[in-house]
């Protein structure tokens, strides 16, 4: 036992694998040194975010200061919004005020009324600098320019309401106050005059000109149907379909019942085969000798047992053992005894024709079976076709009931507008304008919206760089992490001196 010196040894066989590990990887680090490690590099955040900062807040500066001139419009329920069909005993059917209101909005932002506003009052006075562009562009351009120019008016509009409330409230954004309510005032005005064309005028056979057009694309369908199914030798697909499914259960059913009957018959072959092998083709005939009879018959009546029984079984012992006295009775009286006449064994003569039987009936089910397996090979090819064909056949099929039901809902809609241009003509009393817009005193701009949003990118760009710039790094910031990543504990810190 060694002598005890007052010193206490530690075993660092625990401690030096967690320190192995522990370096091996990545710094263990707490959200503390997170936080201490984004704090030491605070100034590559601000080197990264000031570029976006000035960036933001020159295009900030360039942002004109946009008047919003308003105005508001009440929309109620007028005679063109019921639909009260003469025949059919239906009753008078009016849309909601919300549904109606919806709809006056979606009017208010249609492509045509924007593009009345301009040809009214001129590109060059709502847009000067894209009516410049366009005169400088090439004529090809223009159309597009254009219509860029009417997607802008389109955008600095604003039509909208509160639900079930029939007041609709408008606004249009321009960098002049004056043009910015002459523009709303002329959309209003448009709007209007827009909506009594609309409401007022007729189909002129529009209605009529659609479903003969719809017509003839419901007989080409027909037509299109009709090639499908002859190119590809289909009489009708469904029946076809479903007779081959029938066709192919019942082929299959027949090709398991033949295989199971080649089996049976297979096994009678070899059984008949096996007892044709153990039966004699001539047998002795005595016919001189009672005894050489009785003998003849004692073997005959062994044969028929060996056609039931195997040898060695109780009926055949017995029957050997009243055939071998015979046969010893006979011997002791003399084999020269009586004259012996051999011929063919009845016995024999049966097997070997039931064994031809079962070999032609084997031979045919062979035939039967291959012939089957050639068919179900057929079978499963056009199934194999007609899966292939069908996705085809059905996106006919839904073009021709898209079609037919698109010349049935225009038939109706024909019918219900003569209807309904004979009983009421259009009212057009249920809009009124409760205030026109004017010119606005202050405007607004997104400068401070810019700014805000260039500062919040600038710091989170930093911020990233920074994380990025802590995890990369392999340094220990405090005596925790160090402690954590070697799994040692830290018994002093020394703080370098600046």
């Amino acid at each position: 036992m060694p002598a005890d010196d007052g010193w206490t040894t530690v075993t660092a066989s625990a401690t030096a694998p967690a320190a192995t590990a522990g370096w091996a990887g990545r710094p263990q680090l707490s959200v503390i040194d997170i936080l201490l490690l984004v704090w030491r590099a605070k100034w590559t955040v601000i080197i990264v975010a000031l570029p976006i900062l000035i960036a933001s807040i020159a295009v900030a500066m360039t942002m004109p200061v946009k008047y919003q001139a308003t105005s508001r419009i009440q929309v109620t329920a007028g005679s063109e919004r019921v639909f009260d069909p003469i025949v059919g005993g239906v009753q008078a059917s009016v849309l909601g005020q919300e549904e109606i209101t919806e709809s006056e909005v979606e009017l208010l932002y249609s492509p045509v009324i924007a593009d009345r506003v301009i040809q009214t009052l001129g590109l060059e006075v709502i847009y000067p600098k894209a009516y410049a562009a366009i005169m400088k562009a090439p004529l090809a351009d223009r159309p597009v320019m254009y219509e860029q120019a009417v997607n802008s008016l389109q955008q600095d509009f604003y039509a909208g309401a509160s639900p079930k409330n029939p007041v609709i409230r408008t606004g249009f954004k321009h960098e002049n106050p004056v043009v910015a309510a002459d523009v709303l005032n002329t959309i209003i005005d448009t709007y209007l005059s827009y909506r009594a064309e609309l409401f007022s005028k007729d189909d002129k056979g529009f209605l009529a000109n659609q479903r003969t057009l719809s017509l003839g694309k419901l007989s080409e369908a027909d037509v299109a149907i009709e090639h499908f199914l002859t190119l590809n030798r289909i009489g009708d697909f469904d029946s076809e379909k479903a007779s081959i499914t029938a066709l192919y259960g019942s082929v299959t059913d027949d090709l398991f019942k033949v295989q199971a009957q080649k089996s049976e018959v297979d096994g009678r072959l070899a059984m008949t085969s096996a007892q044709l092998s153990m039966t004699e083709p001539t047998i002795d005939l005595y016919i001189d000798t009672n005894y050489q009879q009785q003998l003849f018959d004692l073997k005959a009546e062994r044969t028929q047992l060996m056609s039931s029984y195997k040898p060695g079984t109780p009926q055949v012992e017995a029957i050997e053992r009243r055939i071998a006295s015979m046969q010893a009775l006979i011997n002791s009286d003399g084999k020269g005894a009586g004259q012996i006449r051999r011929g063919p064994n009845d016995l024999f003569q049966t097997l070997a024709g039931r064994r031809s039987e079962l070999e032609s009936e084997s031979a045919a089910l062979k035939k039967r079976f291959e012939e089957l397996q050639r068919q179900k090979s057929q079978i499963e090819k056009r199934q194999l076709e007609l899966t292939r064909l069908e996705p085809d056949y059905q996106d006919l099929l839904r073009n021709r009931a898209i079609l037919e039901e698109q010349v049935r809902s225009l038939t109706v809609r024909e019918e219900e507008e003569r209807l309904k241009r004979e009983v009421a003509r259009v009212d057009l009393e249920n809009i009124q304008i409760l205030e026109p817009a004017r010119p606005p005193a202050k405007g607004k701009s997104m400068k401070k919206l810019v700014v805000g949003g260039g500062l919040l990118l600038g710091l989170g760009t930093g911020l990233m760089f920074a994380l990025v710039w802590v995890f990369t790094r392999s340094t220990l910031p405090t005596a925790g992490s160090v402690s954590r990543t070697t799994g040692l504990p830290v018994l002093a810190s020394v703080r370098p001196v600046k």
